[in-house]
C-alpha cells in the first residue's frame, strides 16, 4: 500500500521515527511525505515542489496563451465558479501579478479568487498592494511561502463581518469535516444563533475560507489545515468562545454515542464511512477531555463510545492506549461500574493482539468480570467471562478456562437473547476439543456451523451472520480432521479465508488461516495449500500486522521449507516456537514442538529430538491438551526406536492406540496403526499388521491423497504383495 503523511513538518520529529520504523519493514509498501524539511532518513528521495507555473513578469498574453499557466488557470477556474467571472485579455497582466504575489501558491490563489464578486483584477491588485506589500515579512523561522500565505489568510479573514469572523474561529475546532448542525451545536458556546451559522458557512465556503462538499443529501464542511491554524489563533483571542472545546467535546459523544446505536441496523460499510471520517475529531476531544481544563468524565464516556468504531475498523494498538487510560482513570474516580466494565472488556479485547499475553490481559477480564457483576449487568457478564475464557485457552490453561465457560453458559441459559451466547458456545466447544473431548465438541460446533451461513443482503445482522460462520470455522476444521474428515476440514477452512477476505475481514483472515488452514494443510501433507495460505498470511500481515501472528506464520513458512528439503529450516522452526512461549501463545505448543521432535529426527539429531518431544508432553500435562496426547506419544515412541529400545517404543504405541481410540481421533489412531502395523511388519508379524491397519483403513470415506491415508495405503499394498 501507499501510506500518505501530510503537512510534516509541524510534527516533524514524530513523522522522522515513524518514517525510520516505517523503511524497517520489508513489505512493498511505500511513505510517501510532505513538509516543508526533509525528514532525514536514509534511503529518502527528496522531491522539491515549485509554485504553479505563470507567466513571466511583464509578460503581455492573451486569454488562450495565459490559459496555459496552471497558476492562471486554477485562479480563473475558482473566479468563475464563485462570480460566474469571464476571463478578457484586458485581465490578463493584473491576474497575472496576483498570482506572482501569492507565489503561485494553490490556496492563496483560491482565496484571493473568490473575492473578484467584490473586486475586479485590477482592483484586487490594488488591495493586495495594501494589505500585503506582495511579500510579508521574512523571519528565521517561517519560509516567505508560509509568511505569504498566512497574510492572505489573514487578508481575507478582515473582510469577515463579526459574526462570520468568530464563527470562523470556532470551527477551528473540528479537525475533520463536520455538518452544519455539528457546528450550529458549537456555536451556540459563544451565542451565535442557528440562522448566524447557516448564512456564515455559506459565506465562508464562498470566500475560500471553508471547503464544501456534497455528500448524498447533505453539505459537509471542512478547514484547510493552514486555515485551521490560523482559525485556531483568533478563537484563542475570543473571551466569548471559551466553552468551544467543551461544546465539541459534547457533540462528538452524541454522535459516537449515536453511533453505536446505528451499528446495529445500518449497512457496515456506510456505517464505517460515515463515522470513521469522524476519527480525528474524536482524537480532539479526548485531548482535550483529559488534559488541564478538561472533563475526566466526559472523556471515558468519549473512549466508551469510541469502542466500536475501534473494533469494526481494526484500530487495536490506538484502542489499547486509549482504553488503559481511561480504565485507570475510571478506577481512582466516581464513575459508573457498567462503564468501567465496558472499558475492561474491551481492553481485554484488544490486549488479546498484543505481542505477548502478559497479566494486564487476565487484570482487564478479572475486572470486567468484577465491575460487570458489581454493575448487575449479565450481557457483560457473559461478555467477560468468555473474553477471559477465551484468554485462558491461548495461554494453556484449559481446565481454568472451562470453569469460567460453564459460567458464561449457565447464564445463557437465563438468557438466550445475550449477544455473546454464540461466542460462549464456540469457546466451550473449542476448550472441550483441546480437553480430547471431540464428540461433545463437535455437537456444538456443527450446531453452530449450520445456524450461520453466508447471508448475501449488507445489513448488520447480515454482517454478523457472516462474520459467526467465519468464526465457527476457525475450530470446526481442526476436529474434523482429527476425527478423520481432512476433505471437509480443508474445505471449511477455505471457506473460511475466503469469506474474511471477500468482507474485508483482515484480523478474522489471520485467525482463520492461524487456527485452520494452515495447521490442517501441514497435518495433510498438503504442501501446495501450505505455501498459499503461508503467502496469504504474509501479505495479510502487511494490511494488519497482529504480532502474535508473525510467530505463527514463521513457524508455518520454516514447516513448509523443512517438508521441501531446508535442512537449515529446523532452526527456523525452533525459533519461532521460542517466540510463541515468550508471547505466552501456549494453545497448541505441545503439537509444534512435537513437529520439531520429528524435523529433528529426519536430520537423525536423536538428541534434540528427544528434548522436544519431552518439552512437547510437558505443556501438554500442564495446560490440559489431552486431544494431541496419543500423537505426542507416537512421536515418543518414534524417538525410542531410534534411541534403540524397540520393546519401549512398541509399548507406547499400544498405548497411544488406546489414548486415540479413547478421544475418537481417527486421523491420529491411523497414524499410530499405520507406525505399529510397519514395525510388526520388519518383525515377521504380517497378518497382525494387516488385522490392525486394513478395518481402521477402510473406515475412511475421504481424505484419500493426504499423507496419513496414502502412508497407509501404501503399507497395506506391500504387505498383500508380500503374503
Amino acid at each position: 500500500m501507499l501510506v500518505v503523511l501530510d503537512n510534516c513538518e509541524h510534527v516533524l520529529p514524530a513523522a522522522t521515527m515513524f518514517a525510520g520504523r516505517f523503511m524497517t519493514d520489508t513489505s512493498s509498501s511505500r511513505l510517501l511525505a510532505t513538509s516543508r524539511e526533509p525528514l532525514g532518513t536514509p534511503t529518502e528521495h527528496l522531491v522539491r515542489l515549485g509554485p504553479l507555473g505563470l507567466p513571466g513578469p511583464g509578460c503581455a498574453l492573451a486569454t488562450d496563451q495565459a490559459i496555459k499557466f496552471p497558476g492562471v488557470q486554477l485562479f480563473v477556474r475558482r473566479a468563475a465558479e464563485w462570480s460566474d467571472y469571464q476571463f478578457v485579455d484586458d485581465d490578463c497582466e493584473a491576474i497575472a501579478r496576483i498570482c506572482h504575489a501569492l507565489d503561485g501558491l494553490p490556496l492563496a490563489i483560491a482565496l484571493a479568487a473568490a473575492q473578484i464578486g467584490r473586486f475586479t483584477p485590477r482592483q484586487l491588485v490594488a488591495q493586495l498592494d495594501q494589505t500585503l506589500g506582495f511579500r510579508a515579512p521574512v523571519t528565521d523561522d517561517a519560509t516567505p511561502r508560509h509568511e505569504t500565505l498566512m497574510a492572505t489568510i489573514d487578508w481575507s479573514f478582515k473582510l469577515l463581518s463579526p459574526r462570520e469572523a468568530r464563527l470562523f474561529g470556532l470551527l477551528s475546532v473540528f479537525s475533520d469535516a463536520f455538518e452544519a448542525e455539528d457546528a450550529v451545536f458549537v456555536a451556540e458556546a459563544a451565542g451565535l444563533t442557528p440562522v448566524d451559522v447557516v448564512t456564515g458557512l455559506g459565506s465562508l465556503a464562498a470566500k475560500s475560507l471553508l471547503n464544501a462538499q456534497a455528500q448524498g443529501a447533505s453539505l459537509r464542511y471542512r478547514l484547510l489545515d493552514s486555515t485551521r491554524r490560523y482559525a485556531a489563533e483568533r478563537l484563542l483571542a475570543d473571551p466569548a468562545c471559551r466553552q468551544a472545546l467543551h461544546r465539541h467535546a459534547q457533540r462528538v459523544l452524541a454522535v459516537f454515542e449515536q453511533s453505536e446505536e446505528e451499528w446495529n441496523w445500518r449497512e457496515p460499510a456506510d456505517w464505517t464511512q460515515r463515522y470513521l471520517g469522524r476519527i480525528a475529531d474524536l482524537r480532539a476531544a479526548l485531548s482535550w477531555a483529559f488534559g488541564k481544563e478538561g472533563d475526566a468524565v466526559l472523556g471515558i464516556r468519549l473512549t466508551v463510545a469510541g469502542i466500536t468504531l475501534w473494533s469494526e475498523t481494526s484500530i487495536l494498538s490506538e484502542a489499547q492506549s486509549r482504553l488503559e487510560f481511561a480504565l485507570g482513570l475510571a478506577k481512582s474516580i466516581a464513575c459508573d461500574d457498567l462503564l468501567r466494565a465496558k472499558l475492561a472488556c474491551a481492553l481485554g479485547w484488544s490486549l488479546f493482539y498484543a505481542r505477548k499475553l502478559s497479566n494486564e490481559n487476565q487484570l482487564a477480564w478479572l475486572d470486567a468480570i468484577a465491575f460487570s457483576r458489581s454493575a448487575g449487568n449479565v450481557e457483560y457478564q457473559q461478555r467477560a467471562l468468555v473474553g477471559f475464557a477465551f484468554y485462558l485457552l491461548q495461554i494453556g490453561q484449559i481446565p481454568r478456562a472451562l470453569t469460567y465457560l460453564d459460567e458464561a453458559t449457565a447464564l445463557a441459559d437465563r438468557d438466550r437473547d445475550l449477544t455473546a451466547t454464540s461466542e460462549a458456545d464456540r469457546a466451550w466447544a473449542w476448550a472441550h476439543a483441546f480437553a480430547g473431548e471431540l464428540s461433545k465438541s463437535r455437537l456444538v460446533l456443527d450446531r453452530l456451523a449450520a445456524t450461520y451461513s453466508l447471508a448475501e443482503g449488507r445489513s448488520r445482522k447480515d454482517a454478523n451472520e457472516v462474520y459467526r460462520f467465519i468464526t465457527v470455522r476457525f475450530n470446526l476444521p481442526f476436529v474434523a480432521w482429527m476425527q478423520g474428515q481432512a476433505e471437509y476440514a480443508a474445505k471449511l477452512a477455505d471457506d473460511a479465508v475466503e469469506a474474511a477476505d471477500r468482507g474485508g475481514h483482515w484480523v478474522s483472515q489471520s485467525n482463520a488461516l492461524g487456527l485452520a488452514a494452515l495447521p490442517v494443510s501441514l497435518e495433510s501433507g498438503n504442501l501446495a495449500a501450505l505455501a498459499h495460505y503461508t503467502e496469504r498470511l504474509r501479505r495479510n500481515l502487511e494490511r494488519e500486522r497482529i504480532s502474535r501472528w508473525i510467530a505463527v506464520e514463521r513457524y508455518f513458512s520454516a514447516c513448509l521449507r523443512d517438508l521441501r528439503g531446508d535442512r537449515e529450516a529446523v532452526e527456523d522452526i525452533r525459533a519461532a516456537i521460542e517466540e510463541l512461549i515468550d508471547c505466552r501463545f501456549l494453545m497448541r505448543i505441545g503439537s509444534y514442538l512435537a513437529t520439531l521432535a520429528r524435523a529433528y529426527l529426519r536430520q537423525g539429531r536423536i538428541v534434540e529430538a528427544r528434548k522436544a518431544i519431552a518439552r512437547a508432553i510437558r505443556h501438554q500435562e500442564d495446560q490440559g491438551e489431552r486431544w494431541c496426547r496419543s500423537e505426542l506419544w507416537r512421536v515418543e515412541a518414534s524417538v525410542l526406536f531410534h534411541e534403540g529400545e524397540p520393546q519401549l517404543a512398541e509399548s507406547m504405541l499400544l498405548q497411544a492406540l488406546t489414548e486415540a481410540r479413547a478421544i475418537g481421533a481417527k486421523t491420529f489412531e491411523l497414524r499410530i496403526a499405520t507406525d505399529l502395523a510397519a514395525r510388526w511388519i520388519a518383525t515377521g508379524r504380517r497378518p497382525k499388521a494387516i488385522r490392525l491397519l486394513r478395518p481402521l483403513y477402510e473406515e475412511f470415506t475421504e481424505g484419500f491423497q493426504t499423507q496419513d491415508l496414502v502412508a497407509a495405503s501404501h503399507l497395506l499394498r506391500g504387505a498383500r504383495a508380500c503374503a
